[in-house]
């Protein structure tokens, strides 16, 4: 068996807007979208996500993981992710013999005029060599493969320090905008009582 790992971590903050960015991490599927691409994203329900990674070329081999995650969001200022099934479309060989785990957290803490958001992702491989690989050092194998699982994550990280502040913005504009009128028509209905009244 090969084993790889990587590890990353992201730091950022994110301005406070009108409607708290711990009330719209409540919304899983966000996260997902903000980590990949809507179109690599398949929903399951219950917090769980299928996502299909692009096409990874490790020596001879071409892998197409397929991942289903599940994202924990019961906690107020903390979100975890983890891996909950993989699949290896295209080679049943690997597909026999792969086991991935995905886990990560993020967590949350308002500052003033921001929220200071920090996580940390780890991604881990097991995979059993097929037999024209076995040749190959393994030294050589384990740095290739090492290097490979942290472009996945750094190519997800790069993708969440992007897509989060600018998806959290449009969002909480939307909410705002949409609490509007139900504003305007609670005081005007107050406004009507009032002169009733009088």
């Amino acid at each position: 068996m090969l084993y790889l790992s990587a590890r990353q971590s992201v730091e950022m903050q994110v301005p406070r807007k009108s409607v708290s960015l711990h009330h719209y991490l409540k919304q899983p599927r966000r996260l997902v979208h903000a980590l990949m691409n809507p179109t690599q994203v398949e929903e399951l329900g219950n917090g769980c996500f299928r996502l299909r990674l692009k096409v990874v070329q490790f020596f001879m081999l071409n892998i197409w993981p397929v991942v289903d995650l599940s994202i924990d969001v019961s906690q107020d200022s903390v979100l975890t992710v983890k891996s909950i099934d993989c699949q290896i479309y295209g080679n049943e060989f690997v597909n026999q013999r792969f086991d991935l785990s995905l886990s990560g957290n993020l967590r949350l803490i308002d500052q003033g005029t921001v929220t200071q958001v920090t996580g940390q992702s780890d991604l881990a491989i097991a995979v059993d060599l097929p037999p024209m690989m076995q040749l190959t050092p393994r030294a050589l194998l384990e740095t290739t493969g090492n290097q490979i699982l942290k472009g996945v994550l750094a190519t997800m990280k790069q993708r969440l320090v992007r897509q989060l502040v600018v998806d959290y913005e449009r969002w909480s504009t939307q909410q705002t905008l949409q609490n509007r009128p139900q504003l305007a028509i609670g005081r005007r209905a107050t406004a009507q009582a009032s002169c009733l009244d009088g």
